[in-house]
């Protein structure tokens, strides 16, 4: 009988110990003050399996993913939070502002941090939120450095509205629907007339219908308010170029400009190797080739392009086997091995301006 009693004691002595959810989670906090990422991450993953619908344990869970550089499904965390979960747990807006900072899309970090500023503008993170702002308007560059000016006034809705219409405007002009793009980048220009992306994407349409007086006139009207906007010196002296006009002084303006953000970086790179200034253009793609740039496998093209015209033949013959890997098609069809001028707007479909 008292062996029965001591044994039903014990029991009850293990059944509660059994770990639970914040047991999990108190030990992850712990690993993860000590940098131990992995045990960390294991110890939360046990922990969301206990009380999967603990918003502060997925949260820490997607912190933990985010340090050790899974910042994808460290943002699906972050949205199921909010989607499912919690609307109200703003901080989750800041971290995914991070996480996309980290990825190099600066408008979806920017927007996400600008949304955790106007739900929680005192919030814990605030501080860090508003450095953050600082530094990614610093890496977009035009587009928002005329959101931040009053270009499209003080209402936040109003901003992103614009940059929505810009994005839906630059598809059109990837999917060839110029028509359609046109229209659009007229309706922007109309409600912001010194949105200067818009004018510059507006020109690049022209441009491929054959309309190059009207594309030069809009770059002119660009780089008369704005002299130093990067795209539009780029599609000038592109233009120039494909017109068979002199380009020597563009040339050599551009080679002494020295971008920040990797989109200007790519910019930058194709248009000084479609204008012949190859060690320079190859400078520039490779350094943001070494970050793994999100960009499309054109990136690749204009590597192998520059490669070879520096005289770095092995290189080139890398990234051309790269490019071909993705572009089966292009197989034999090396652009220094034809007449054909390599297209000038070819690079990135997702960036056109």
């Amino acid at each position: 009988m008292n062996n029965s009693m001591d044994h039903e004691s014990q029991l009850k002595k293990l059944i509660s110990f059994i770990p639970n959810g914040k047991f999990y989670f108190s030990k992850a906090v712990k690993a993860f003050q000590q940098n131990k990422l992995p045990l960390a991450k294991k110890y939360l993953e046990r922990a969301n399996q206990l009380e999967p619908d603990d918003p502060t344990i997925i949260c820490q869970l997607a912190i933990v993913m985010a340090e050790m550089g899974d910042y994808e499904p460290a943002n699906d965390l972050l949205y199921y939070i909010l989607n499912r979960i919690d609307p109200d747990m703003t901080e989750c807006y800041y971290f995914l502002g991070n996480n996309y900072a980290y990825l190099g899309k600066y408008k979806e970090a920017l927007y996400h941090v600008r949304t955790y500023l106007y739900f929680d503008p005192e919030g814990e993170y605030a501080e860090e939120a508003k450095e953050l702002e600082e530094i990614l308007i610093m890496e977009i560059g035009e587009e928002e450095d005329f959101l931040t000016q009053g270009g499209a006034g003080e209402d936040f809705w109003e901003e992103l509205e614009l940059i929505e219409l810009q994005d839906e405007a630059n598809r059109l002009l990837k999917e060839g629907k110029i028509g359609e793009a046109i229209r659009l980048f007229r309706e922007i220009i109309e409600k912001y007339p010194r949105f200067w992306p818009a004018y510059n994407n507006l020109a690049l349409a022209y441009f491929y219908i054959g309309k190059t007086a009207d594309a030069a006139e809009l770059l002119e009207q660009v780089l008369a308010e704005s002299p130093g906007n990067l795209h539009a010196l780029c599609n000038a002296a592109i233009f120039s170029r494909h017109a068979g006009e002199p380009v020597d002084g563009l040339a050599s303006m551009l080679e002494k400009i020295y971008p920040i953000s990797d989109d200007h970086r790519f910019k930058l790179g194709t248009t000084l190797a479609i204008l012949g200034r190859y060690e320079r253009a190859y400078q520039w793609l490779k350094s943001i080739a070494k970050k793994g740039y999100e960009v499309d496998s054109y990136l690749y093209y204009w590597l192998a392009y520059s490669a070879h015209f520096s005289g770095m033949e092995e290189e080139a013959r890398q990234y051309w086997e790269t490019f071909v890997r993705l572009h089966p098609d292009k197989k034999g069809r090396e652009p220094w091995k034809t007449e054909n001028f390599p297209s000038p707007f070819s690079g990135s479909p997702r960036r056109p301006d």
